[in-house]
């Protein structure tokens, strides 16, 4: 195959030459620019080999990750988080289109000032379940479906709740630029369904812009090695908190909303199959207690955030 490719480049260069010389002054061309060029394109390509995001095989990711939220005024409010996951793959004919299924645990330490209502431990329990489909060679969709457990472990009333995503990705630049839009239930009290409207942008290998809901990110490639791994350094912005089903010091059932709004700066290694690390720190901004029952709001002091993880 390559003695072929070979000689059309020769019979290429050698029509040229002809014209070169039939035609003076008005083509200027040298073979062996050509097959410079040629080589320099084979670089290029096989400099650039797209890491697979799934295993082909049903364990698709073992991770474990941890933050803490640091309060920076008054101290009425901090704290640490530590969340576990298994994710499977069901195949669907082949392992090229599977099903996600990630069964997760989180917990989290609220380390509160006396005076606030809060449980000192929030618990979520959940399944998520994930699909894309390609409709057409430039279209797709993507489905996200997690029902979850979210409590402190003293009342069921409300714990229920899902989340649920569903998404088009138009790619309108093949490799460059991809559109989506869709809606997001986020299963909260305090923000139930927000649209999904983002944009994919990568202007180079190197370079990712990521702005779709609920984390949007600008991503620059470090380091690679090809086709094994990859270390980028990013900046993301995004949504916190969430809500949990929790009992009053009064003894009644209510439903607790923790929302924040972050900046954060890391670095991430990710390797062929879905693999690796990150770890990051950041700002936390706009932070607020909600209860349902009582319509109740308490505004918190600004915190630091710092989140590292590891998944397999």
């Amino acid at each position: 195959m390559m003695r072929y490719f070979l000689s059309i480049l020769s019979l290429l260069a050698c029509a040229f030459c002809a014209a070169q010389e039939s035609l003076p002054g008005l083509i200027e061309f040298s073979p062996g620019s050509l097959v410079q060029s040629v080589d320099e394109s084979c670089d290029r390509v096989s400099d650039e080999i797209e890491l697979s995001r799934f295993k082909k095989q049903a364990l698709q990711s073992v991770s474990v990750s941890g933050g803490f939220l640091g309060d920076v005024g008054d101290g009425l409010l901090s704290s640490s988080n530590l969340e576990l996951s298994v994710g499977t793959g069901i195949p669907l004919g082949s392992f090229d289109n599977i099903v996600g299924v990630t069964p997760g645990f989180r917990i989290d330490w609220i380390d509160a000032d006396a005076g606030i209502d809060v449980p000192d431990e929030l618990y979520q329990f959940e399944i998520q379940f994930f699909y894309r489909r390609p409709i057409s060679k430039r279209l797709s969709a993507m489905a996200i479906v997690s029902p979850s457990i979210r409590s402190d472990l003293t009342t069921s009333d409300n714990a229920f709740r899902v989340f649920a995503l569903g998404l088009l990705n138009w790619e309108c630049i093949p490799g460059r630029l991809t559109l989506s839009g869709g809606v997001v239930y986020l299963g909260r009290a305090d923000l139930p369904v927000v649209p999904a409207i983002g944009v994919l942008w990568k202007p180079d290998p190197d370079t990712k812009v990521d702005l779709r809901f609920p984390v949007a990110t600008i991503s620059r490639r470090i380091a690679k090695d090809i086709g094994r791994s990859e270390v980028w350094t990013y900046l993301a912005g995004g949504l916190g908190g969430n809500t949990w089903a929790v009992t009053r010091a009064n003894s009644r059932a209510d439903e607790l909303s923790l929302r924040d709004f972050r900046l954060t700066a890391g670095i991430e290694k990710v390797v062929d199959g879905g693999g690796g690390w990150f770890a990051e720190t950041g700002y936390a901004f706009g932070r607020r207690i909600e209860f349902e029952r009582d319509d109740t709001e308490l505004k918190l002091d600004d915190a630091v955030v710092l989140q590292a993880g590891w998944r397999y």
